[in-house]
């Protein structure tokens, strides 16, 4: 029954490292709730409460990266604080309303809204946009790189 729970894990860890780059996967989440599952199946020897306890600081820094990111790309391309906002609420209402294109389409839509809101021109405003990609896209590298880490933590601390 081990060997099974310990497959499981890893097949779950393997899906929740493909929904770092799918959006319709909650990727780093799934990765610790793989290790949650296997300490429930060892008796929480191995995967000792503390150091789920740290995988879980993990996921909470991973899940806002993801929505950091998309904000200090805005605002790193001249975005105003509403272009930032934007590109934050616009990811979440893009997931919930358009799902996977929403996080693509979402915190670009919504920087470009905020800074319209704010009086600044179409060109401005999607640049603004544009910055907010750019953002995302470098938050789903760094979410790449926590969840692989977690992925060989869990590894080195099994075996």
């Amino acid at each position: 029954m081990y060997d099974l729970w310990l497959i499981v894990a890893i097949v779950v860890m393997f899906i929740g490292a493909l929904g770092t780059f799918l959006p319709v996967i909650p990727g780093i989440p799934l990765i610790f709730l793989a290790m949650v599952g296997y300490g429930f199946s060892e008796g929480f020897v191995t995967m000792t409460p503390l150091f789920l306890l740290v995988n879980l600081l993990i996921v909470i820094v991973a899940v806002a990266i993801d929505y950091l990111g998309t904000a200090w790309g805005a605002k790193r391309f001249g975005a105003s604080s509403s272009g930032a906002w934007g590109a934050v609420i616009g990811g979440v209402v893009g997931l919930l309303v358009l799902g996977p294109l929403g996080i693509v389409a979402g915190p670009f839509l919504g920087a470009v809204i905020g800074e319209l809101m704010k009086g600044r021109s179409i060109d401005f405003a999607i640049e603004a946009g544009i910055g907010t990609m750019i953002g995302l896209v470098g938050a789903t590298v760094v979410r790449l790189f926590i969840a692989f880490g977690m992925i060989v933590a869990f590894i080195w601390r099994i075996w």
